[in-house]
């Protein structure tokens, strides 16, 4: 009787398993970036069949959003300004998840030109021996730019990246120290970045932020995040 119990149990858990990797794999995966220095901390909502998820509740500029968890499917996507629905931002209809998919929603230019700018990206390394770094060129009217490895005599990480663009690479473990440089040139070193390490079978993404010449709030800048998926972050339980 505990052998029939023991199996019985065996069995519904594998049942259980195999109806969670069902439903997850259902689902697709959406993050959030804001990279408009001069727009006010956003809220996102997303509409389906008549239901109403609010996604995003106060990301700030350069805020970037872990992966949520969304199934898939078609939605209308309203950005408004943070606790003022009416101040709309952004209203998109027919905004696509597809199942199995890892997509980044950016919204870049400047408030008086904004635009939505929606990365289809790689997913999450399974690489256990490399690190998988994406570089995303989010600063508003800067030229094409190449990453260079400092330490790995300027090895090219990511070559003639254009604005609104991402190039992703896998690299061995290591501590990054990169130079951000117009393409095809060695100087002007426009930004460097160091003192963080990666490591393998992590996912990674920089972000260039601001404007080339801009100061304070809207300065030039690279952001490194480690990418990272949160079930239930974008409020579907």
């Amino acid at each position: 009787m505990k052998k029939v119990l023991l199996f019985g149990a065996i069995g519904l858990a594998t049942l259980s398993l195999a109806a969670a990797q069902t439903m997850m794999a259902k689902n697709g995966y959406v993050r959030v970036v804001h990279a408009i220095s001069d727009a006010p901390a956003v809220d996102v909502f997303l509409s389906s069949m008549g239901k109403e998820i609010q996604t995003v509740d106060g990301a700030p500029y350069t805020g970037v959003t872990p992966y949520g968890d969304v199934p898939a499917g078609k939605y209308d996507v309203l950005v408004t300004v943070h606790n003022d629905k009416k101040a709309v931002l952004f209203d998109v209809k027919g905004f696509e998840v597809k199942e199995g998919s890892y997509t980044t929603v950016a919204a870049v230019n400047l408030a008086a030109n904004r635009a939505l700018e929606v990365f289809s990206d790689a997913g999450l390394n399974k690489n256990k021996d490399k690190a998988q770094i994406t570089v995303y060129h989010l600063s508003y009217k800067s030229p094409n730019v190449d990453a260079l490895a400092v330490d790995l005599k300027n090895a090219k990480v990511v070559s003639n990246l254009a604005y609104r663009k991402s190039g992703t690479i896998n690299v061995s473990p290591m501590g990054v120290n990169l130079n951000v440089v117009p393409a095809g040139k060695m100087t002007p070193v426009v930004y460097n970045l160091k003192g963080i390490s990666v490591a393998g079978g992590k996912t990674y993404s920089v972000f260039a932020f601001g404007l080339l010449n801009g100061k304070g709030k809207a300065a030039f800048k690279l952001t490194p995040n480690e990418d990272k998926v949160v079930m239930g972050s974008m409020g579907f339980k």
